[in-house]
């Protein structure tokens, strides 16, 4: 990376900062109400969500005592949207060849956030299909996907009328400040490009009311400006429930829980085993470095390797574990412990039973891997020796990073959607013959996947695979078992359990 690449690197993450610590301001001032942090990394989840999956819209309607109303069929923006679609691909490809000859690194970049602005776009145009206008007893919902959202009651409505768009004496749009707008064209676009749809109504309320912009943040608007496809119809509606309105209406927290059901995922366990997945990270890398010199065969200085490898857990870990608990409430298996700390209504049945369980079924197979390894190393002529050459620490360390990581993967991942796989093509529910078959094979990958360990060390030999497959695929078995059978936690532990006794315990027998 040369010198004018460092720069703007640096620059853009000044400016990242920058923008964090005036997100942190606004959240410490009440600004913003919620975590923007957290509240922005799971939008855009929900966002990249949307663009993968979900593409069978949802019928608002479907909601008992809701009425739904849309507003993205009759706008202009799915045409801006296609044709912003085009000029991405075809940007990327343009860019991608002009730049990977002469500045490879940059090429890359603009490649990666080429691919992730058209998944975006993809995904907030969706999310808004899937975001219509909620009308549930006396309670409005204003939901523009995950842009923005304005909720009230019929009683803070003044009055309904035709709404007409000002324009300055330049031919220019006049933007008014405390309006919120019920479009699917981006407010982005309409500033930029003064582009925008017609609006046909506008609700004006009694006293300003506070919407939510993208990152939480509070916005005090006076009136809505509604760009629905259905503007008589909905109009309609909130004029005869103004008629008649009651005190006694549902409130505000219904319509929301109605609407929203079940969240995607179970957004606290995710981040706590993201967290953990981390942990897991930097409790490995220190192990690699001294056991593999992983950082010598990358190139890499040791701390250049350990924040690499940070960062690869990140990002592996994000994307997995958001699939794998999407999935998991499909297949009914959990993650119990964890749970029950969340929800205090889960709590774990003969939970230090379990635990002990977990150490014994962890003991007992370590103790069968070092049986088995014992017995076929001599005739496959394997010297297990370089075992000792590890501190005993850094192997406790190594051990807990990859009970978690690699349970995170091979079990909560893997099992997980081989379950759902088998469960989609059967078309039947889970059960034991899909259960095992999910275990075998997800025990089959985690012994393939320590292929390349085993070379770095040995000859691999047709006896020497064979024998990797064995070991491994033991441990496999076992902690897959304990996955579907007791939850993710007791595999861990188990996992961890025979980490230690043949990383630890198992050298001080080795001569």
């Amino acid at each position: 990376m040369d010198s004018q690449m460092m720069v703007s690197v640096i620059l853009l993450i000044a400016l990242a900062e920058v923008f964090l610590v005036v997100l942190l301001v606004f959240w410490k001032r009440g600004i913003i109400t919620e975590n923007p942090f957290a509240l922005t990394l799971k939008k855009e989840w929900q966002i990249l969500f949307y663009a993968f999956f979900r593409w069978k819209r949802r019928n608002g309607n479907s909601i008992e005592g809701t009425q739904a109303f849309s507003y993205y069929k009759t706008s202009n923006y799915f045409w801006l949207f296609v044709a912003l679609i085009h000029e991405q691909v075809l940007e990327m490809v343009v860019f991608h060849i002009y730049l990977k000859n002469e500045e490879p690194e940059i090429a890359t970049i603009m490649l990666v956030l080429h691919i992730y602005s058209v998944f975006y776009m993809m995904g907030d145009y969706n999310l808004i299909r899937n975001s219509p206008v909620l009308l549930n007893g006396n309670q409005v919902q204003f939901k523009i996907g995950a842009r923005r959202q304005l909720d009230f009651c019929i009683s803070d409505i003044e009055n309904i009328q035709p709404a007409t768009i000002k324009y300055k004496n330049n031919g220019g749009i006049i933007h008014e400040k405390d309006a919120f707008h019920v479009t699917a064209m981006p407010r982005i676009l309409t500033y930029i490009f003064e582009v925008t749809d017609e609006a046909s109504y506008e609700i004006v309320f009694k006293t300003p009311l506070h919407a939510r912009g993208y990152f939480g943040q509070k916005k005090t608007v006076r009136k809505a400006l509604l760009y629905i496809d259905q503007p008589e119809e909905f109009t309609g509606v909130l004029q005869e429930k103004m008629n008649t309105y009651s005190h006694h209406s549902n409130t505000l927290e219904e319509v929301v829980q109605k609407d929203e059901k079940v969240p995607v995922i179970d957004w606290k366990i995710y981040f706590s085993l993201l967290f953990l997945n981390l942990l897991g990270a930097v409790a490995i890398a220190p192990y690699a470095i001294a056991r593999e010199n992983m950082h010598q065969q990358m190139g890499l200085t040791e701390m250049e390797f350990v924040l690499y490898y940070l960062a690869q857990v990140f990002l592996e870990s994000a994307v997995l574990l958001f699939v794998a608990l999407w999935l998991i409430k499909k297949v009914e298996l959990g993650v119990p412990v964890i749970e029950s700390v969340f929800h205090k209504e889960k709590q774990v049945s003969h939970l230090s039973r379990k635990l002990i369980n977990s150490v014994l079924y962890g003991f007992l197979t370590g103790s069968v891997i070092i049986f088995v390894s014992l017995l076929i190393s001599t005739p496959l002529g394997i010297d297990n020796s370089s075992i000792k050459d590890t501190p005993w620490w850094l192997a406790v360390f190594g051990s807990f990073g990859a009970a978690v990581n690699e349970e995170s993967v091979f079990r909560l991942f893997l099992v997980t959607t081989f379950i759902w796989l088998s469960m989609k093509i059967t078309k039947k529910e889970t059960n034991g013959l899909n259960k095992w078959t999910a275990i075998s094979l997800a025990a089959l990958i985690f012994s393939g996947m320590h292929y390349s360990v085993a070379a770095a060390n040995f000859e691999m030999t047709l006896g020497v695979i064979g024998g990797m497959l064995l070991i491994n695929g033991i441990g496999g078995m076992v902690f897959g078992a304990m996955f579907v059978f007791m939850g993710l936690e007791f595999a861990i532990i188990a996992h961890f359990t025979a980490n230690i006794l043949i990383q630890v315990i198992g050298p001080l027998f080795i001569s």
